[in-house]
């Protein structure tokens, strides 16, 4: 009677071996053939796409080419700095989408316009409240948040809050 359950045993074991390899193999193939195939020509993961993408931070300059590269790309720094919505100086606009998120709640602190605190912060001068502004207060950051603002639409939407 043992030998008949141990022969049993041997043979279910074999039988689940031999499936679960058929099963490993099934997985190989069908891994292979839906997995991942490099593309060819210029799609995302081309080489010379990559190539073109990582030229301007792989490159590397000696020389004089090297300070040429230096010097076109500080010139590019200097003279490619963004300004908050186009320069715009639309007092309101600027006052809704840059300041309203804390100064119309009062978050961290923010005086509400209107309000006897924004009196007392207003009676310090607009000088006292532009460096506020300027480099920030309390858990104000500076210009807001929004470095790409000008003094001059600082000042206008300072000047829209306090009215």
């Amino acid at each position: 009677m043992e030998e008949q359950t141990d022969s049993t045993f041997i043979k279910n074991i074999s039988i689940i071996t031999v499936l679960l390899v058929v099963f490993t193999i099934v997985i190989i193939f069908l891994a292979r053939d839906i997995g991942f195939k490099e593309e060819q020509g210029d799609g995302p993961g081309s080489v010379g796409l990559t190539q073109e993408r990582i030229k301007p931070v792989g490159g590397a300059y000696t020389g004089e080419a090297g300070a040429a590269a230096l010097e076109q790309a500080a010139t590019q720094v200097t003279t490619e700095k963004a300004v908050a919505f186009d320069g715009s100086l639309d007092a309101e606009m600027i006052y809704k989408s840059v300041c309203a998120v804390c100064h119309t709640t009062g978050a961290a602190g923010a005086p509400q316009p209107g309000t006897l605190a924004m009196a007392e912060r207003t009676a310090k001068g607009m000088d006292v409240l532009m460096q506020s502004a300027l480099n920030g207060l309390n858990a104000m950051p500076a210009r807001g948040g929004r470095s790409d603002l000008t003094d001059e639409q600082v000042q206008v939407a300072i000047e829209f809050m306090i009215k």
